[in-house]
């Protein structure tokens, strides 16, 4: 049982940080105010008397958590600063020991680093026993707390509030693909849910349509009791997104390379290979190859295929000679698109026979 409430607990936290801490442009906002909410115990718990009850909560705050005050039945109890100062999330555990039997509303309220103060999160303790020798149950959402509050063991009792309800939406007609946004504010309750999870008393939401949308907010009042609320978004067109037009066919061929190594008109020693090596280009759908056709001068001004290269991804290639050759080269680029570029200039050079 305790294990199952732990990862309960736990997911509960995550789902609220993230919440707080994700928000976007089509998700939660902040207000800038710090937030906190009661872990254990559970709302509507009953305990013996003589217990000492823990009160476990998280608070966040983006300018830093300070302290936490906790009040019981519109009393401040006690004051706790925070355990890990200027921390913008800080779990806090404060032991409170009921005076008799009776019901208890008990509540904490965070405040930051400026001095600002988060909505109270409540929650009512039942402590069996005889209630006329325990206090009746005081329930003030929002407790006024001097700098030094004075706690006294009796507390003052006040007649409890009606709660306040306003859940509203800017604005409530929108065309299609635009955005509008839910707020909500609450005041003497014990819970405000909008979404499945925890809100403070007074938030927002935005939200971006493409089409009609009905959104709820449940608030919990302090008797323990439901109420729910609805705002209808209406959407006006549609959000269909026209297909974009196809790409252009690219039939321009890639600019043509120039020979470099080795330079025209060279002569060169005896060897059985030489590197041919060129400029290489540029296109704006890419240079997949290179292509290289060698040639070699059988007789006056009579050329013969010495060898053809490719596709080459790099720049330059190895090619095979004799000795005693006359040779000449040329070289063309191929684009992403399958374009070829025209054959670069023929460049010479020569073998010598030893």
């Amino acid at each position: 049982m305790h294990k199952t409430r732990s990862l309960k607990g736990s997911l509960r936290i995550a789902i609220l940080l993230s919440l707080i801490l994700g928000a976007s442009s089509c998700g939660q906002r902040a207000d800038g105010r710090p937030r906190i909410w009661i872990d254990s115990p559970v709302d509507g718990i009953s305990t013996p008397p003589g217990t000492t009850i823990s009160i476990i909560s998280h608070a966040f705050a983006a300018q830093g958590v300070a302290e936490v005050v906790l009040s019981v039945n519109g009393e401040a109890y006690r004051r706790d600063a925070s355990s890990t100062p200027g921390g913008e999330f800080v779990q806090f555990s404060q032991d409170w020991q009921p005076a008799g039997g009776g019901i208890y509303a008990v509540q904490v309220v965070a405040y930051d680093t400026q001095g600002q103060a988060s909505n109270p999160a409540t929650i009512t303790i039942k402590v069996e026993g005889d209630s006329e020798n325990g206090p009746t149950p005081v329930i003030s959402v929002t407790p006024v707390i001097s700098v030094t509050p004075v706690i006294t063991d009796t507390p003052t009792p006040t007649p409890p509030a009606g709660s306040v309800i306003q859940f509203w939406a800017e604005p409530a007609q929108i065309q299609a693909g635009a955005c509008t946004t839910m707020r909500w504010h609450v005041e003497n309750a014990q819970r405000v849910i909008f979404g499945g999870i925890d809100q403070p008393f007074d938030g927002s939401y935005e939200d971006c349509l493409c089409g009609d949308q009905r959104y709820t907010l449940t608030v919990v009042r302090l008797d323990g009791t439901e109420e729910r609320r609805t705002v209808d978004i209406g959407v006006s067109g549609s959000c269909v997104t026209p297909e974009p037009p196809p790409p252009a066919q690219d039939n321009t061929p890639p600019p043509v390379p120039s020979p470099a190594v080795p330079a025209n008109g060279l002569v060169l020693s005896c060897r059985s290979t030489q590197t041919l090596a060129w400029l290489p280009v540029s296109d704006p759908s890419g240079i997949s190859a290179y292509y290289v056709k060698l040639e070699q001068e059988i007789t006056k001004n009579n050329w013969q295929s010495a060898g053809g290269y490719g596709p080459v991804t790099g720049k330059q290639v190895d090619a095979s000679v004799s000795c005693g050759g006359i040779y000449r080269w040329m070289v063309r680029a191929q684009d992403g698109a399958g374009n070829y570029s025209n054959w670069s200039g023929a460049s010479f050079f020569s073998i010598n026979i030893n």
